[in-house]
């Protein structure tokens, strides 16, 4: 059993565009797919969990659906990111079904066809329903402010573990809290330093002459590493100035 990461589609990976019909409207969010990359790189499987009423309403089909999702993963695959299962819920809210979030059955699908230990595990989505749904079976969530985030007037409802700008900031929190569970360090290695990047302006970072943090020279700020961890999150960025000579 492991722990897994359950991600929101639209609005949290690719834009939100109301009810998707057309595959050609996908676009992924910026760094997004380099979220994705270091999921991959740390070996953390990475499942998408949608609503998709449009199904249930007549909006929308099958068929649709599924051209998007392979969309979706083509996309990714083109930036070096992959994830390894899509579920969706094609019900309408009044359907009364078990799998639409906030209900938790397409998370328990993934338990049993994946083996992700739930209560390990963390869910990214820019509604109240994807914090409530991961919360359900005792993980965490993250609410992103792309997408519907922002609009969300639900979270004193469903408070979520740690709110992010988007997918790219929640990743970062996400390996921070898996590494210091897992009490492990994190070598900061050429192929990491490729995919990190400023949660901010998603410019490249590079590592400081003392090893002790990260460096955007874009956005002028040091992002820490605490215990070999990068603590790569916008509000516990240090400014930083380049010395001159």
């Amino acid at each position: 059993m492991r722990a897994g990461v359950f991600l929101d589609r639209d609005g949290t990976v690719n834009r939100e565009v109301g009810y998707l019909a057309d595959p050609n409207q996908i676009e992924l969010i910026p760094g997004a797919a380099r979220a994705i990359r270091l999921l991959n790189m740390m070996a953390l499987p990475v499942i998408v969990i949608s609503n998709q009423s449009g199904v249930g309403r007549g909006y929308v089909t099958h068929a649709a659906v599924e051209k998007a999702n392979r969309r979706l993963e083509g996309l990714l695959v083109q930036e070096g990111a992959r994830v390894d299962k899509i579920y969706y819920c094609p019900h309408s809210p009044d359907d009364g079904c078990t799998c639409r979030k906030p209900e938790p059955g397409l998370l328990h699908e993934a338990e049993r066809t994946l083996g992700i230990e739930l209560p390990l595990s963390y869910m990214v989505g820019d509604h109240a329903a994807d914090v409530k749904t991961i919360h359900r079976v005792g993980g965490k969530g993250i609410l992103v402010l792309t997408g519907h985030g922002q609009e969300q007037a639900e979270w004193n409802e469903a408070p979520p573990d740690f709110v992010a700008q988007d997918l790219l900031e929640a990743v970062y929190w996400i390996v921070r809290e898996h590494e210091k569970e897992r009490e492990c360090r994190m070598a900061i290695s050429e192929e990491l330093l490729e995919i990190l990047a400023c949660p901010k302006c998603k410019g490249e970072v590079v590592l400081s002459k003392k090893g002790d943090g990260l460096i955007c020279k874009a956005c002028k700020c040091l992002y820490p590493i605490k215990d070999d961890i990068p603590v790569m999150l916008i509000d516990e960025a240090i400014p930083y100035e380049e010395k001159s000579g």
